[in-house]
């Protein structure tokens, strides 16, 4: 049944609700942590939001103008109410653990100038969404890379400071001859916008010209967090080995704390972390060496200048993910104990458990995810790619990550696209020249040397995906839009499920096409 307000309390409320007598509606025109404070309330409170947020209202922590009618929102409007959203976040949070509460509360973060180094250190923390500056729809500007402070005054910052603005350099001076190529392969046809077709020309070029782009080339990304993973996020970034991201990170916490300050107040670095880190880097060498095995391979020895040489193994699944998938798909309709189902799947054959992966799946449209139930099935690929493609496959993070450092030991990817415009040659040289950058830079700051490395250059990173996660990256990355490199990677992953799990195969959606480019 709907609620009735009185005159005045439909007054206050206006402002601050999409409305008044439904049992949705949307709240407007508060801060972030109120907003928390008013959700919090359902799990305290028997009255309704409207009814709790007319008394916030009524009790004067929202200013009321003399003729009853509710004044622009503003900072000193708003003191009250936040004060009010301190004190109960003291209380709640801080005091009683209910952190759940500070998801209701959100930071829009806007972060300009970052390397792209640094925004691959933002973008993993999980639980948050993204935009960044477009290697493929934007031009990068000559100078603007990021000078690490650790390298200041040093040799090895005046080499890296050669080095990011001659790659720069070459990037641009190559985009009229890139878009020229592209132009004479893909001329403007009759019936076709002339600004759709030159949008698509200035892609490809800028598709092919990324990888001479250095790590430390600055971008933008906008992020969107609630309070408690920002929190969360910040204890990372904070421990973060790289002074840049420190510094990123105490900027974040700053600026956020105009708009959610007491959820951010006690983000700080983590000595866990730090300590862990320092640990690990020295322990691990020494371990692997000790265990044999696990020779480190020469610069080189993973090939360079073979197309985009991007590798994917399959190196961990599980043998029984048709039959997990199978009994999760039973089990949820059965109304029996999971032993019984796993024992009925158990003496099923191969043609009737594809029969209910089937039955599962036969009504499933172009938009419709895969079932949840995919979920209980894993696949672990160690995956080479070049730090282009990274850029684009990190941003899964529902798959679980483990990243190793960006340098030059594996070689770089170089397109046949290079070569036909006539730039093999200014290319490597550019790539050796970083190779050599990276390896002095690394030796006087070991985790600044990766500011020196291309996008070209190739990285290795360990990616678990449940069947469900991995359905969906396959189907995107494959597309005839995406990058070719990292197109072909989606690709090889589904070949490696294929390869183990034919029957589960065959329902991801997957384009094996040899798009070259995107073509627009």
């Amino acid at each position: 049944m709907p609620e009735t307000f009185s005159d005045r309390e439909a007054t206050l409320l206006a402002p601050y609700v999409t409305n008044l007598d439904r049992g949705v509606f949307c709240l407007k025109g508060l801060p972030e942590e109120v907003v928390a404070v008013l959700f919090a309330y359902y799990s305290r409170s028997p009255d309704s939001l409207r009814r709790n947020l007319a008394r916030l209202v009524g009790q004067g922590d929202l200013e009321v103008g003399a003729t009853g009618a509710v004044s622009p929102v503003d900072e000193a409007d708003l003191a009250h109410a936040r004060e009010r959203a301190r004190e109960f976040h003291e209380k709640w949070v801080v005091g009683y653990g209910h952190a759940s509460v500070a998801e209701h509360a959100v930071a829009h973060v806007a972060v300009e100038d970052l390397s792209i180094l640094a925004s691959k250190a933002l973008e993993d923390l999980r639980l948050a969404s993204y935009t960044e500056k477009s290697t493929r729809y934007v031009v990068f500007a000559r100078d603007r890379w990021h000078r690490p402070a650790e390298l200041r005054g040093t040799p090895e910052g005046a080499r890296l400071e050669r080095l990011c603005n001659g790659l720069i350099d070459t990037y641009l001076e190559a985009m009229p001859s890139a878009r020229a190529y592209f132009e004479a392969r893909h001329p403007h046809s009759p019936g076709r916008s002339r600004a759709a077709w030159e949008s698509t020309i200035k892609a490809q070029a800028c598709d092919v010209l990324r990888l001479l782009l250095p790590a430390s080339t600055c971008t933008n990304v906008g992020v969107t967090i609630n309070g408690r993973s920002l929190e969360a996020g910040l204890s990372k970034l904070l421990s973060h080995p790289l002074a840049e991201v420190r510094a990123l990170a105490e900027a974040v916490r700053a600026e956020s704390r105009h708009v959610i300050p007491t959820l951010v107040k006690y983000a700080a670095a983590s000595p866990f972390r730090v300590e862990t880190l320092a640990a690990l880097d020295t322990q691990v060498p020494r371990w692997l060496d000790e265990a044999g095995g696990c020779a480190s391979p020469a610069a080189g020895d993973e090939g360079s200048d073979a197309g985009t040489g991007n590798r994917v193994r399959l190196v961990r699944y599980d043998a029984d993910a048709e039959d997990r998938v199978v009994e999760a798909l039973l089990y949820e309709h059965s109304g029996r104990p999971f032993e019984a189902v796993k024992r009925a799947v158990g003496g099923m054959g191969a043609e009737e458990k594809r029969r209910v992966l089937d039955e599962a799946l036969a009504r499933r449209g172009r938009h419709d995810p895969l079932p949840r139930e995919m979920e209980h099935a894993h696949y672990t690929f160690d995956i080479l790619l070049d730090y282009g493609a990274f850029r684009d496959v990190q941003r899964h993070r529902m798959a679980t990550q483990a990243n190793q450092d960006l340098g030059c030991q594996h070689g770089y990817a170089m397109p046949d696209e290079m070569r036909e415009m006539g730039l093999a040659d200014r290319f490597r040289a550019r790539m050796d020249e970083a190779a050599e950058v990276w390896d002095a830079v690394r030796k006087v700051a070991p985790r600044c040397g990766a500011y020196a490395v291309p996008l070209a250059y190739r990285k290795r990173v360990l990616f678990t995906f449940n069947l469900r996660s991995l359905a969906h990256f396959i189907s995107l990355r494959s597309g005839r839009q995406g990058h070719a490199s990292y197109r072909r990677v989606a690709q090889q992953c589904f070949r490696e499920v294929e390869r183990v799990h034919p029957s589960l195969a065959r329902h991801l959606r997957v384009d094996l096409a040899d798009h070259a480019l995107a073509r627009g």
